[in-house]
């Protein structure tokens, strides 16, 4: 199955891949550096070789996004859904739990986009999965940790400013 990414995510991964090629840039400099630096005796210098491995794993980190990137589909989000949860929807949510009710806002987005600290989640994490499809007043149960949760959808939004206004 291929990983949905939106025009937004598209823009934030091709960011990120630059990112990281600008930090290979850096380290490949380093490496070349503290390669002169040691001359053939490369053994006795541990900095060229903790570089060698940041070398490895930013090559690695680049050719996974890449993968994703090329076997991804495209989606356009061109309207909020305001009646059904998908992609792209910002839901209200009461999580009733066995001591207390809680109520959060999330953002569903597509790959690269996720950030908790903003509420928006990638669609693929359980909790998204659990609301995918659901409509406003529907319930689902999540499984955590500590036990089941109920989960119920109170609103939707058309967008991040009819939340905060």
């Amino acid at each position: 199955m291929s990983l949905k990414i939106t025009p937004k995510g598209e823009k934030m991964v091709l960011q990120q891949i630059s990112n990281l090629e600008q930090e290979l840039k850096q380290v490949r400099i380093d490496k070349n550096i503290a390669f002169n630096a040691c001359g053939d005796d490369k053994i006795a210098n541990p900095n060229f070789h903790k570089l060698e491995q940041d070398e490895r794993v930013l090559v690695e980190r680049i050719q996974e996004i890449q993968h994703v990137f090329k076997s991804a589909e495209f989606i356009k989000v061109d309207e909020r859904n305001t009646e059904i949860v998908e992609i792209g929807s910002i839901v209200k949510c009461s999580f009733e739990y066995t001591d207390f009710t809680e109520e959060e806002i999330y953002e569903i987005v597509g790959y690269g986009e996720s950030n908790i600290d903003e509420n928006k989640i990638f669609y693929d994490t359980p909790v998204a999965q659990k609301l995918l499809g659901l409509k406003i007043g529907d319930e689902t149960v999540l499984s955590v940790p500590s036990g089941k949760v109920k989960c119920k959808v109170l609103k939707m939004y058309s967008g991040w400013e009819e939340v905060e206004g």
